[in-house]
C-alpha cells in the first residue's frame, strides 16, 4: 500500500517555532520502503528549503516552492541508487530557485519548473539501465540547467525563456552515456547557450535558439547519430563535432554574425548547413565515406570551406596536401552556394567518385582560401568540378590531380576529370589544371564581362579545352600535354 505524507508549510504555521525566527520555511522527509509518496508545499514571505530522501523502489517526491521577491527556493530530492520507476516534480516560483535531484535506477523521471530569476536546476539520472526521463522548464532570468543520465533510450527536455535584455541569459549542459539517448532543447531570449554531450550510439539532438548571442556545442562519439540545429537572432554560433560512422547534422541560422563548425572524423555522413545574414562563415572538415555535404549562404562576408579527407588522416587542412597522401575516402559530393557580396569558398576532396559544385553571385567572389588557395582541389578517380560565378571581382580554381601550388601528387591519383567554369561580370579570372586521362575542360565568360583572362593546362589523354570570352581584355592560355588533346579559344572583341 502507498504511504503517503503531506507537509504543508507556510511562515503562519511555524510561527512561534525555531525555524520561523528568520522567516525561513524548512522541510525535512526521510522515507525507506516502496510505494512512498512525498507531498511538500511551502510558502510564505521567508525562504523555503526542502530536501526530500527516498531509498526504495516507485517512489514519488512532489515539491512545491513559492516565495516572495528577494526571498530563496531551495529544493533537493535524492532517490536512491539501484531503484527504479521513481519520480521526482518540483515547481519552484520566486527569486532564486535551486532545484537538485539525483536518482539511481532504471524508469525514473524528473520534472523541474522554475519561474523567476536566478534559477539553478541539476537533475542527475546515473546507474539506471534504461528508461530515464528529465523534463527542465526555466521561464525567467539567468536560468542555469544541468541535465546528466546514463543508461539505455534517456530522454531530455529543456526549455528556457529569458527576456531580459543585459542578462547573462540561458545555460543548458546535458550529458549522456547510453545509446538511443534523445535530447530536446528549445531557449528564447537573450544570450542563449546550450551543450550536449552523448557518448554512445544512435542518439538524437535537437536545438531551437531564439535570440541574441545563441550558442550551441554538440559533441557525439558514436555511430547513427542525429543533430538538429536552428538558431535565429544575432551572433548565433554552432559547433557539431561526430566521431562515428552514419551520422547526420543539419544546421540552419537566422540573422548576424552566424558562425557554423562542423567535424566529423567517420564515414556514411550528410550534412547540411544554411546561413542567412551577415558575417556568416561555416568549415565543414573531416567527413569520410560515402558522404554528402551541402552548405548554402546568403548575405554579406560569407565564407564556406569543405574538405573530405581519409578517416585516417583527419588533420589535413585546406590548400595543403602531403605527398604520400593515400586516398580512399570514396564517393563524396560537397556543394557549396553563396550569394552576397564578398564570398569565399574552397573545397577539397581527397576520394574516388567525387563531385564538387561552387556557385557564387555576387560582389567580391573568389572560389578558394580559409588556409591556402583551394577552389575546388579533387585528387582521385571520377572526378567531376563545376565553378560557376556571377558578379564582380571574380576569382576561380579548378585542380584536379596535381596543381603547381601544392605539393605533388601521383598522376595515377587522377582519372575521369571535368571541369567546368563559368564566369559572368567583371574581372574574372579562371585557371584549370587536370593531370591524368580523360580529361575535359570547359570555360565561359561572357555577359556584360572585362578583362577576362584563362589558363588551362591538361597534361595525359585524350583531353580537351574549350574557352569562350565574351569582353574587353580577353586572355586566354591552353597548354596541353599528351594523347588526343584539342583546343577551341573564341573571343569576342573588347
Amino acid at each position: 500500500m502507498k504511504r503517503i505524507l503531506f507537509c504543508t508549510v507556510s511562515a503562519f504555521a511555524l510561527a512561534g517555532m525555531a525555524q520561523a525566527q528568520d522567516g525561513r520555511n524548512i522541510s525535512d522527509v526521510e522515507q525507506t520502503g516502496t510505494g512512498e509518496a512525498a507531498i511538500v508545499s511551502q510558502s510564505g514571505a521567508g525562504s523555503n528549503d526542502s530536501e526530500v530522501d527516498q531509498d526504495g523502489e516507485a517512489n514519488e517526491a512532489f515539491v512545491t516552492q513559492l516565495s516572495v521577491a528577494g526571498a530563496l527556493n531551495r529544493s533537493v530530492i535524492l532517490q536512491s541508487l539501484g531503484s527504479e520507476e521513481n519520480s521526482a516534480d518540483v515547481d519552484q516560483v520566486g527569486e532564486g530557485n535551486a532545484s537538485e535531484i539525483r536518482q539511481g535506477g532504471s524508469a525514473s523521471s524528473a520534472i523541474v519548473t522554475q519561474n523567476g530569476a536566478d534559477n539553478i536546476s541539476e537533475v542527475v539520472q546515473d546507474g539506471s539501465t534504461s528508461g530515464t526521463t528529465a523534463q527542465v522548464g526555466q521561464s525567467g532570468d539567468q536560468n542555469t540547467s544541468q541535465v546528466v543520465q546514463a543508461g539505455l533510450a534517456a530522454f531530455t527536455n529543456v526549455t528556457q525563456s529569458n527576456d531580459l535584455a543585459n542578462t547573462d541569459g540561458n545555460d543548458s549542459v546535458v550529458n549522456q552515456t547510453g545509446v538511443l539517448a534523445v535530447v530536446e532543447v528549445d531557449q528564447s531570449g537573450q544570450a542563449n547557450v546550450s551543450t550536449v554531450n552523448q557518448l554512445a550510439g544512435s542518439a538524437i539532438v535537437e536545438i531551437d535558439q531564439d535570440g541574441v548571442s545563441n550558442d550551441s556545442v554538440v559533441g557525439q562519439t558514436a555511430l547513427g547519430s542525429r543533430v538538429a540545429i536552428v538558431q535565429d537572432g544575432t551572433r548565433n554560433d554552432s559547433e557539431v563535432s561526430q566521431a562515428g560512422a552514419f551520422a547526420l547534422v543539419d544546421v540552419e541560422q537566422l540573422g548576424t554574425t552566424n558562425a557554423s563548425l562542423v567535424t566529423q572524423l567517420a564515414g556514411g555522413a550528410r550534412i547540411e548547413v544554411f546561413q542567412d545574414g551577415t558575417s556568416n562563415d561555416s568549415l565543414v572538415s573531416g567527413i569520410a565515406d560515402g558522404s554528402s555535404v551541402a552548405v548554402s549562404q546568403e548575405g554579406s562576408s560569407n565564407s564556406g570551406s569543405i574538405t573530405q579527407n581519409p578517416a585516417s588522416r583527419p588533420g589535413l587542412l585546406f590548400g595543403f596536401i602531403p605527398a604520400t597522401l593515400p586516398v580512399s575516402n570514396e564517393n563524396q559530393n560537397a556543394e557549396l552556394s553563396q550569394e552576397g557580396s564578398q564570398n569565399l569558398a574552397a573545397i577539397a576532396q581527397y576520394g574516388t567518385n567525387q563531385v564538387a559544385v561552387i556557385e557564387q553571385i555576387g560582389t567580391g567572389n573568389i572560389s578558394g582560401s580559409r588556409l591556402g588557395p583551394a577552389g575546388i582541389v579533387q585528387v582521385g578517380t571520377g572526378q567531376f568540378a563545376r565553378l560557376a560565378q556571377n558578379g564582380n571581382r571574380n576569382n576561380s580554381t579548378i585542380a584536379q590531380g596535381t596543381d603547381g601550388d601544392f605539393a605533388l601528387l601521383t598522376a595515377s591519383m587522377s582519372s575521369n576529370n571535368e571541369a567546368r567554369v563559368t564566369q559572368n561580370g567583371d574581372d574574372g579570372v579562371s585557371v584549370v589544371t587536370q593531370n591524368g586521362a580523360d580529361n575535359l575542360a570547359s570555360v565561359l565568360q561572357l555577359g556584360g564581362s572585362s578583362l577576362n583572362a584563362s589558363v588551362i593546362s591538361q597534361n595525359g589523354e585524350g583531353n580537351t579545352a574549350n574557352v569562350v570570352q565574351g569582353g574587353s581584355a580577353n586572355s586566354s592560355t591552353i597548354n596541353q600535354n599528351g594523347d588526343g588533346n584539342s583546343a577551341v579559344v573564341t573571343q569576342n572583341g573588347a
